[in-house]
């Protein structure tokens, strides 16, 4: 074969690749081009990864906006106090009155039930229940319509103030905190009137009362809403007496995690149904 023969069947075969390539590339162009404005196509290739992202985005937002949106409110808040009460006002207006108007039911209910045994039975008993105990009849009726109950109940070392359990009707509170705060309080008072030998036994606060049983190394702190009497304390003394002498002496010598576990436990076999037997 000549060499002009060979050099043109070499170009032949060149440009016929260099051709089946650029007819490749152009269809891919084409292609692109019918996807690019084709929007149905287009959301077919796009709406997974929009899918995707989107997925992310939801679980990542509170870490990512959070600091942010807080930070906002609460300079807005801060920025803006009267707008804010002016917009909560009536919110919280309607809230009151509801719980209010709740409770005043609930009263006039027990009151009225109270008057149906004005002359019963009961009533007698009251009476003479009064006079053997020394306590005011009225206050019989009223620890009556508002029965006490056991709202929380802290363990506490004296020394380091350490919980050592704890047990919670609405489990809504830092039990260690509360410890803390018990402690704190409690050597405050002992320590204004350090000159007199009896310790804090009891703490009014708001609606509550906080009721404090000292012991040698602990002291337990049980806090109770409505009215107590005398009835319920004498039980609530008993009771705790029991449980320090069967739950807390045996439970003193085991390890940090085992004892709090048998202190928790044994309060809610105590506590747990206290106010119904009552």
């Amino acid at each position: 074969m000549s060499k002009g023969l060979a050099f043109d069947k070499l170009r032949e075969i060149l440009l016929e690749k260099d051709w089946e390539e650029r007819e490749e590339f152009a269809q891919k162009l084409s292609d692109l081009d019918d996807q690019l404005n084709s929007r149905n196509r287009l959301e077919e290739k796009i709406q997974p990864i929009l899918d995707d992202e989107r997925e992310s985005l939801r679980h990542r937002f509170p870490d990512l906006f959070g600091p942010q949106i807080t930070e906002t409110i609460s300079k807005q808040i801060r920025e803006s106090q009267d707008e804010v009460v002016e917009a909560l006002y009536p919110i919280l207006g309607r809230m009151i009155k509801k719980y209010i108007t709740s409770e005043i039911e609930k009263l006039s209910e027990k009151v009225d039930e109270q008057m149906k045994l004005a002359f019963s039975w009961e009533a007698w008993k009251i009476r003479i229940k009064a006079w053997f105990t020394g306590t005011p009849q009225k206050n019989m009726i009223i620890s009556k319509l508002i029965e006490p109950k056991i709202e929380e109940i802290f363990i506490v070392e004296k020394q380091s103030g350490m919980l050592m359990g704890s047990f919670s009707k609405n489990h809504s509170v830092d039990q260690d905190m509360i410890a803390a705060m018990l402690t704190a309080i409690k050597a405050f008072v002992e320590d204004a009137f350090k000159g007199e030998t009896q310790e804090l036994d009891s703490i009014d606060y708001d609606n509550y009362k906080i009721v404090i049983k000292n012991f040698k190394s602990f002291f337990i702190a049980v806090v109770t809403s409505g009215g107590m009497s005398m009835a319920f304390r004498d039980k609530l003394d008993d009771t705790l007496l029991d449980f320090a002498e069967k739950v807390l002496r045996k439970a003193k010598d085991a390890d940090e995690e085992v004892k709090q576990e048998r202190i928790t436990s044994g309060l809610e076999q105590y506590f747990d149904n206290f106010d119904k037997n009552e």
